[in-house]
């Protein structure tokens, strides 16, 4: 039987002990700071070159591709020079730097698929802000070969952006998009580096023979308890502090309900931080006790840190088809659901009985690896000398 007051007494030790190391102190306030400097000198830097001002020499053959082309360039970065048949001019005007391209319109051209672009050196071309005047003015430019009238032509080739809207007519809250998939980052990589810490000191103390000491008052399992919920509560520091200053940041641009954060969508990526969380440090705690060194368990802990990360490098198709077959299979295939559900959530609704279902068997496999975790911890903490393998691990699980 557990001894609540030996849980506590660890877990209070264990949170006090790794909330003021440098390590925690670093990922939760600089790596954040350093991460939103990055976004910040990336979006700078990416509108600075939608900016960037381009020249673009232009030899129209047709009667007005070149009206249409000026008036799509008109309040753009891109000026334009209408030039004459003089190729040899265009080629020395590029080498000295005066154009950055030219182009050579015909209706040849525009009835195909691709539109040569005559440039010196390509990786100096800002083929975006390029695209973006060409492209439409093409698309006018036929229009007109079709017979539509100017004010047709403008409607046909007006932008659109969806509007997705619920049944009582509001809009789709940014947050329904967003949050969840933020959360899903966030909650893996809170857990994963509580879990990591968790590792280390199991088999520090276990090279230290600490763990000897410990074992002389409480048993195996109150340690194991007492570490969870000591880093346990530690990630969800972690994770206050990240959100409160996420939201606080948000606030300032986009109003809060947008969000579409609410009271109830809180509690359920808290249950499944706290679910998932049990699952991943219950395998942590369980490849500690069976290194002997933390060469071993850095080797180890790939696997620990890869298998949940999985259905990251899906999450396109997961956002995609959220309720394709194989993808509500994964929802209940731990620990691949942890973050499988969380991605779902940015792309459709889950129906209240899936959230039930994927909870669910999240809490049950998750206390399913503890008690394995358990079992091994009871077993492989006191096996200083060498690392532990299957063979060894079965005849524990057996033996309990």
């Amino acid at each position: 039987m557990l001894r609540l007051s030996n849980v506590f007494k660890v877990g209070r030790w264990e949170f006090l002990k790794n909330v003021r190391t440098p390590t925690f102190l670093v990922l939760t306030f600089v790596i954040p700071l350093v991460m939103l400097l990055v976004a910040g000198v990336t979006f700078y830097l990416q509108t600075d070159q939608t900016t960037e001002t381009m020249t673009i020499g232009v030899v129209d053959h047709t009667p007005d591709f070149y009206f249409h082309l000026e008036e799509q360039a008109d309040g753009t970065p891109v000026t334009l020079v209408r030039e004459d048949e003089d190729i040899a001019k265009l080629k020395t005007q590029l080498t000295d730097g005066e154009l950055q391209a030219y182009l050579v319109i015909d209706d040849a051209v525009l009835v195909g698929d691709r539109i040569p672009i005559y440039v010196e050196d390509p990786r100096n071309l800002n083929l975006g802000n390029l695209r973006s005047v060409l492209v439409p003015a093409v698309t006018a430019y036929r229009l007109e070969q079709l017979g539509l009238t100017s004010g047709e032509i403008q409607t046909a080739i007006a932008p659109v952006s969806p509007d997705v809207r619920q049944l009582d007519g509001a809009s789709e809250p940014l947050g329904a998009l967003l949050v969840p998939m933020i959360m899903a980052f966030i909650l893996i990589f809170s857990a994963i580096f509580s879990g990591q810490i968790l590792m280390y000191g199991v088999i520090k103390e276990k090279r230290s023979r600490v763990v000897e000491i410990l074992l002389s008052s409480i048993s195996a399992s109150e340690l194991l308890w007492g570490k969870v919920l000591g880093l346990g509560t530690l990630s969800l520091l972690q994770i206050a502090i990240w959100v409160g200053a996420g939201i606080g940041i948000a606030t300032r641009f986009i109003d809060l309900p947008h969000l579409g954060l609410t009271a109830g969508s809180i509690m359920i990526y808290l249950l499944y931080f706290l679910f998932g969380f049990l699952l991943l440090a219950a395998l942590f705690a369980a490849m500690g006790a069976t290194m002997k060194d933390v060469e071993g368990g850095s080797q180890a802990q790939g696997l620990v840190v890869m298998v949940p990360l999985i259905p990251v490098f899906f999450s396109g198709l997961l956002i995609m088809q959220p309720n394709a077959l194989w993808v509500r299979i994964l929802s209940h295939v731990p620990p691949l659901n942890i973050t499988t559900v969380l991605l779902r959530m940015g792309g459709t609704t889950l129906p209240a009985w899936e959230i039930a279902s994927t909870l669910s068997v999240l809490l049950l496999s998750a206390l399913g690896f503890l008690y394995l975790a358990a079992r091994i911890f009871d077993g492989g903490l006191l096996a200083f000398d060498r690392d532990l393998g299957l063979r060894d691990l079965r005849k524990m699980l057996k033996r309990s």
